[in-house]
Protein backbone atom coordinates (compact mmCIF):
# COMPACT_ATOMS: atom_id res chain seq x y z
CA UNK A 1 0.00 0.00 0.00
CA UNK A 2 2.85 2.16 0.92
CA UNK A 3 4.31 1.66 -2.78
CA UNK A 4 1.42 2.72 -4.35
CA UNK A 5 1.33 6.20 -2.60
CA UNK A 6 5.63 6.55 -3.12
CA UNK A 7 4.22 5.65 -6.74
CA UNK A 8 1.68 7.99 -6.91
CA UNK A 9 3.50 10.85 -5.34
CA UNK A 10 6.07 10.27 -7.66
CA UNK A 11 3.33 10.60 -10.37
CA UNK A 12 1.86 13.76 -9.06
CA UNK A 13 5.39 15.63 -8.45
CA UNK A 14 6.52 14.82 -12.09
CA UNK A 15 3.21 16.42 -12.95
CA UNK A 16 3.50 19.30 -11.81
CA UNK A 17 7.23 19.55 -12.09
CA UNK A 18 6.38 19.18 -16.17
CA UNK A 19 3.36 21.65 -15.97
CA UNK A 20 5.68 23.80 -14.30
CA UNK A 21 8.73 23.78 -16.96
CA UNK A 22 5.86 24.06 -19.84
CA UNK A 23 4.45 26.98 -18.61
CA UNK A 24 7.96 28.61 -18.31
CA UNK A 25 8.51 27.81 -21.74
CA UNK A 26 5.20 28.87 -23.08
CA UNK A 27 5.41 32.13 -20.90
CA UNK A 28 8.26 33.41 -23.15
CA UNK A 29 6.20 32.38 -26.19
CA UNK A 30 3.13 34.55 -25.23
CA UNK A 31 5.15 37.60 -23.76
CA UNK A 32 7.13 37.68 -27.68
CA UNK A 33 3.43 37.19 -29.58
CA UNK A 34 1.90 40.10 -27.40
CA UNK A 35 4.80 42.18 -27.73
CA UNK A 36 4.95 41.39 -31.64
CA UNK A 37 0.68 42.20 -31.57
CA UNK A 38 1.59 45.17 -29.96
CA UNK A 39 4.11 46.68 -32.51
CA UNK A 40 1.84 45.80 -35.15
CA UNK A 41 -1.28 47.76 -33.84
CA UNK A 42 1.33 50.86 -33.17
CA UNK A 43 1.59 50.37 -36.92
CA UNK A 44 -1.76 50.15 -37.60
CA UNK A 45 -2.55 53.00 -35.61
CA UNK A 46 0.43 55.04 -37.20
CA UNK A 47 -0.93 54.25 -40.91
CA UNK A 48 -4.33 55.25 -39.63
CA UNK A 49 -3.33 58.76 -38.47
CA UNK A 50 -1.16 59.22 -41.66
CA UNK A 51 -4.41 58.23 -43.90
CA UNK A 52 -6.33 60.99 -41.96
CA UNK A 53 -4.10 63.41 -42.51
CA UNK A 54 -3.32 62.89 -46.15
CA UNK A 55 -7.29 62.97 -46.51
CA UNK A 56 -7.92 65.94 -44.31
CA UNK A 57 -5.27 67.48 -46.89
CA UNK A 58 -6.74 66.24 -50.00
CA UNK A 59 -9.91 67.34 -49.16
CA UNK A 60 -8.70 70.98 -47.94
CA UNK A 61 -7.04 71.49 -50.94
CA UNK A 62 -10.38 70.74 -53.28
CA UNK A 63 -8.24 68.49 -55.84
CA UNK A 64 -9.96 65.87 -57.88
CA UNK A 65 -7.85 62.86 -57.50
CA UNK A 66 -8.81 59.48 -59.54
CA UNK A 67 -9.31 57.11 -57.42
CA UNK A 68 -11.29 54.51 -59.25
CA UNK A 69 -11.22 53.05 -63.26
CA UNK A 70 -13.52 50.98 -64.49
CA UNK A 71 -13.67 49.49 -67.36
CA UNK A 72 -16.35 47.54 -69.84
CA UNK A 73 -15.39 45.64 -72.91
CA UNK A 74 -17.34 44.68 -75.94
CA UNK A 75 -16.77 41.30 -76.60
CA UNK A 76 -18.41 38.63 -77.90
CA UNK A 77 -16.04 34.88 -77.92
CA UNK A 78 -14.78 33.61 -74.47
CA UNK A 79 -15.00 35.08 -71.45
CA UNK A 80 -11.66 34.01 -70.21
CA UNK A 81 -10.40 35.77 -73.43
CA UNK A 82 -12.87 39.02 -72.11
CA UNK A 83 -11.32 38.97 -68.76
CA UNK A 84 -7.62 38.85 -70.35
CA UNK A 85 -8.60 42.02 -72.77
CA UNK A 86 -10.19 43.87 -69.58
CA UNK A 87 -6.61 42.94 -67.68
CA UNK A 88 -4.10 44.19 -70.45
CA UNK A 89 -6.37 47.09 -70.62
CA UNK A 90 -6.48 47.40 -66.99
CA UNK A 91 -2.55 47.43 -67.29
CA UNK A 92 -2.02 50.38 -69.82
CA UNK A 93 -4.23 52.59 -67.41
CA UNK A 94 -2.85 51.68 -63.90
CA UNK A 95 -0.86 54.83 -63.31
CA UNK A 96 -3.77 56.89 -64.08
CA UNK A 97 -5.24 56.21 -60.51
CA UNK A 98 -3.81 58.56 -58.05
CA UNK A 99 -2.96 61.45 -60.06
CA UNK A 100 -4.66 64.73 -60.19
CA UNK A 101 -7.51 64.85 -62.66
CA UNK A 102 -6.36 68.01 -64.40
CA UNK A 103 -3.03 66.09 -65.44
CA UNK A 104 -4.64 63.94 -67.49
CA UNK A 105 -5.04 64.04 -70.98
CA UNK A 106 -7.96 62.50 -72.51
CA UNK A 107 -6.75 62.71 -75.82
CA UNK A 108 -3.66 60.88 -75.31
CA UNK A 109 -5.83 58.10 -72.95
CA UNK A 110 -7.88 57.68 -76.76
CA UNK A 111 -4.78 57.60 -78.48
CA UNK A 112 -3.25 54.66 -76.10
CA UNK A 113 -6.13 52.05 -76.49
CA UNK A 114 -7.68 52.99 -80.22
CA UNK A 115 -6.85 50.66 -82.72
CA UNK A 116 -4.20 49.04 -80.58
CA UNK A 117 -3.71 45.41 -81.20
CA UNK A 118 -3.27 42.92 -78.69
CA UNK A 119 -1.96 39.49 -78.44
CA UNK A 120 -3.76 37.78 -76.23
CA UNK A 121 -3.90 33.38 -76.43
CA UNK A 122 -2.43 33.34 -79.70
CA UNK A 123 -4.78 35.90 -81.14
CA UNK A 124 -4.48 39.22 -82.53
CA UNK A 125 -7.43 41.41 -80.66
CA UNK A 126 -8.33 44.51 -82.12
CA UNK A 127 -9.81 47.38 -79.79
CA UNK A 128 -11.77 50.46 -80.61
CA UNK A 129 -12.70 52.97 -78.07
CA UNK A 130 -16.39 53.90 -77.68
CA UNK A 131 -16.13 55.89 -75.07
CA UNK A 132 -14.06 57.69 -72.43
CA UNK A 133 -15.19 59.56 -69.49
CA UNK A 134 -13.00 61.26 -67.11
CA UNK A 135 -13.63 61.92 -63.34
CA UNK A 136 -13.25 60.95 -60.04
CA UNK A 137 -13.72 57.78 -61.41
CA UNK A 138 -12.47 57.36 -65.07
CA UNK A 139 -14.70 55.08 -67.31
CA UNK A 140 -13.58 53.49 -70.47
CA UNK A 141 -15.73 51.23 -72.95
CA UNK A 142 -14.02 49.25 -75.49
CA UNK A 143 -15.13 47.18 -78.20
CA UNK A 144 -12.35 43.87 -79.32
CA UNK A 145 -12.70 41.95 -82.52
CA UNK A 146 -10.42 39.17 -83.05
CA UNK A 147 -8.49 39.66 -86.16
CA UNK A 148 -8.24 36.95 -88.87
CA UNK A 149 -4.70 36.27 -89.82
CA UNK A 150 -4.85 35.72 -93.73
Amino acid sequence: MKRRYNVFAIFIIGFIVGLTIMNLIQIHTLDRLYRIQNQLSNQLLDREIKLERLNQSLNSEKASIIKDLVIEVEFEGNPLVKDEIEKAIHFYMTDLVGRELWSIDGELVYKILEDRILDIEGRRVKLRVKYIVLSEKISISVKAQVIEDL
